[in-house]
Order: C-alpha cells, then structure tokens, then sequence
C-alpha cells in the first residue's frame, strides 16, 4: 500500500500547479487513490475516540477569541494511541508510515517548490543533517461546532503545512481554509497572533471537499483563517494536517542582539 500510494502522490504534486499569490500554495483535487480515500472515511478515528484537544481552555492564549480547545486532534507524530479496529489500526500506521518514515514526503515537496527552500535555507538545504534538524508532524483533526480562526501567518518557525480535506460529501466547500490578504497592503506579520477578519479580504477558499489537498508555504503574508463551523458541517470537519518546522527556536544561530527569531517567537 506504501509503495503505491507514495507513486500516486508524487505523480498528483507533478501535475499540480504552484499559485504564488497571495502567498506560495497549490489545491489538488482526488489526492488519495479513490479506494484509499474509501478507507480514510470508513477508518475514521473519531467514530471511536474524542480525541486531544489542541490546547485547553487554560493553555489557550488570551490575545486572541480562537477556540482552540474546539479543535480535537489524534497526533500521529507523537504516536497517540487511539482505539479503533485492528484493519483500521493498520491503515492508519500505514499512512503514517507513508508520511513520516525517512523524509521522503518533505523531499516531494522540496522537489516541487527549491526555491523557497534556497531562499530561506541557503546552503544549509545541501547539508546530509539538514532533514534531521527540522520537525515533522502530523495528525487528524475535527472540529466542534463554534470552531473559527482569524488571519494569521502561522508561527515562524513553520515552513509549509499541508491540510488534507476528509469531507463525506460535496456542499460544504466554504468551510475550507481561506486565503487572505489584509485591507492595507503594507501589512505583514512574522506570525504567532490571529487577526480580526474584518480586516482582510478572502482571495480564495481551498475547499473543503471530498479528498482535496491544499498545501502552503510559510511567509509574511500567509494569512490564512477558516470561517467558523456549525452543526450542519458533515463529521466535523474531519480531516489532516502535515506541518513542517524549524527547531522550536529556529535551525540558525542567529547573530543579531536579540536574536529576532527568539524574540518573534515569544510574542
């Protein structure tokens, strides 16, 4: 299952087309073979467990509204145990598997976009230790009715994110992520805070629809935000995420005082 799922992937990021504006993303529509993606929804984890939530009411930051204990994740990259039939334990090891074993999926992905990784990296993506010194995780997630979040850039150790849509059925594309640019072009953001929507404009939805893969970039000027969920949204907005970091305190030493990257990171 591995070998031929890793074969259709690589094939569905070689045909996809990379959009630059408003920031570096592409949408890829059937991204599991049909028969896999029939799995994905009948093995559905969250049929049998609540799952964790993304932070508590207590952890959750007070700068922003985002409710983020609406969202409930099985964190695959952490090993999560979870109950669930043995068939269905055994798919999901092997998409895990698929995702997270060696560094075949980020090395798809640096294939499809060098550029960026040149611009942020420099030599440093030629290194044989360079894949070892960033983070990899991945996990399912749903969302309770309620569940929203405002513009926001991610934090900046993020270097791309990939959400994998696990909808039932179509007619629910608006609750997918929403593309964003801020009413004044001058503004950015290096990450961390959610912004007011009020003050943005959505350029464009990565739909959330059956089987549908959106991944994006990290920068500036990703603003991306999802509208908030009600009860009507099919299985709660099931679906994955694959995210690729820096070291909790960025890959480089950075020889400004203070070192910028501690600095943003603790705002």
């Amino acid at each position: 299952m591995i070998d031929r799922l890793r074969q259709h992937i690589e094939l569905k990021l070689k045909d996809a087309r990379l959009e630059h504006l408003p920031f570096p993303h592409l949408v890829i529509e059937e991204f599991f073979p049909p028969d896999l993606y029939a799995w994905i929804l009948e093995a559905n984890p969250f049929n049998q467990n609540a799952g964790a939530q993304w932070m508590t009411p207590a952890q959750a930051p007070t700068k922003t509204s985002t409710p983020y204990w609406a969202r409930r994740q099985i964190n695959f990259h952490q090993d999560q145990v979870f109950q669930a039939l043995p068939e269905h334990q055994a798919f999901w090891e092997a998409i895990k598997a698929c995702f997270l074993a060696d560094h075949w999926f980020v090395n798809q992905v640096v294939a499809k976009f060098p550029e960026y990784f040149s611009l942020r990296f420099g030599e440093m993506v030629q290194s044989p230790d360079f894949m070892n010194r960033l983070r990899k995780e991945l996990f399912v997630q749903q969302h309770e009715p309620g569940f929203n979040i405002g513009p926001h850039t991610d934090i900046p150790t993020r270097i791309f994110t990939c959400i994998f849509a696990f909808a039932d059925r179509p007619g629910f594309e608006e609750y997918g992520t929403q593309l964003c640019v801020h009413r004044n072009p001058l503004v950015r953001c290096w990450g961390n805070n959610h912004h007011k929507p009020d003050d943005f404009v959505v350029t464009k939805v990565a739909p959330y629809r059956p089987n549908n893969f959106f991944l994006f970039f990290k920068t500036r000027q990703s603003f991306h935000a999802v509208k908030a969920i009600d009860e009507t949204v099919p299985n709660r907005r099931y679906g994955m995420q694959f995210q690729l970091y820096e070291p909790p305190f960025g890959l480089f030493h950075d020889l400004s005082e203070p070192d910028l990257m501690v600095t943003k990171l603790a705002k």
